[in-house]
């Protein structure tokens, strides 16, 4: 509540220390006046006019009656399509009506423009020389500078070489290997001869293409298998 009092007192001495201007005063402003205009009773009139001049296709004209209350008249005007446009209202109390009308028939003709016919222009025939008039030219004969000369040059002689002869070797010979027979009673296997032969020649041809030294090549005796006499 407190701090209430002491924030009105706050604003009531903020409020003190702004000064006051007064509200200005404007003088009324002065119209000037004017004296009041009379009524006048509608009056009846006519009138009617019309306007034709051919050479510039001018045709209208308008005639209107009035009997103070009630407005009548009509009104007309030529079309360049032929046609006349006319205009019959009434206006009064209620409104203001019109009613509109046309006379003839449109007409659209094909526009053909008249361009004024100029004469020929007429242009005298050139003189131009004769042929025989002026002399054939003569022009000197060229001349070309000489050949060139470029040196000949005999063809190489290249040098011949004899076919190289290499050594035939003799085809090395290799012992059929012996096997003893089996002692025992299962079926006896031959021996893997074929694939022995196979790699023979497989050698034979490695010594045809690449020759190489010749080698003395012996035979190492093959070792017997034991005998067993153990019976199965």
């Amino acid at each position: 509540m407190k701090f209430v009092i002491i924030v009105a007192l706050a604003v009531a001495a903020l409020a003190a220390e702004k000064p006051y201007y007064p509200k200005p005063a404007y003088p009324a402003p002065a119209y000037p006046s004017y004296e009041k205009s009379y009524d006048y009773a509608p009056m009846p009139y006519s009138f009617d006019w019309a306007v034709l001049d051919g050479p510039s296709y001018n045709d209208f004209g308008h005639k209107e009656t009035s009997d103070g209350k009630v407005v009548t008249g009509t009104y007309y005007v030529a079309l360049p399509d032929g046609r006349r446009q006319i205009v019959s209202y009434k206006a009064d109390d209620y409104g203001y009506v019109a009613d509109v009308k046309y006379e003839g028939e449109a007409k659209y003709p094909e526009y053909k423009p008249a361009y004024p016919a100029y004469p020929k222009p007429a242009y005298p025939a050139p003189a131009y020389p004769k042929a025989s008039s002026y002399p054939e030219p003569s022009y000197p004969k060229p001349t070309y500078a000489p050949k060139a000369a470029y040196p000949s040059y005999s063809t190489p002689a290249y040098p011949s070489y004899s076919k190289p002869s290499y050594p035939s070797y003799p085809r090395p010979a290799y012992p059929k290997p012996s096997y003893p027979a089996p002692t025992t009673t299962e079926a006896a296997t031959d021996a893997p001869a074929p694939v022995v032969e196979k790699v023979a020649e497989k050698i034979e041809e490695v010594v045809v293409v690449e020759p190489v030294a010749e080698v003395a090549v012996a035979a190492e005796p093959i070792a017997e298998p034991e005998t067993s006499t153990d019976a199965v």
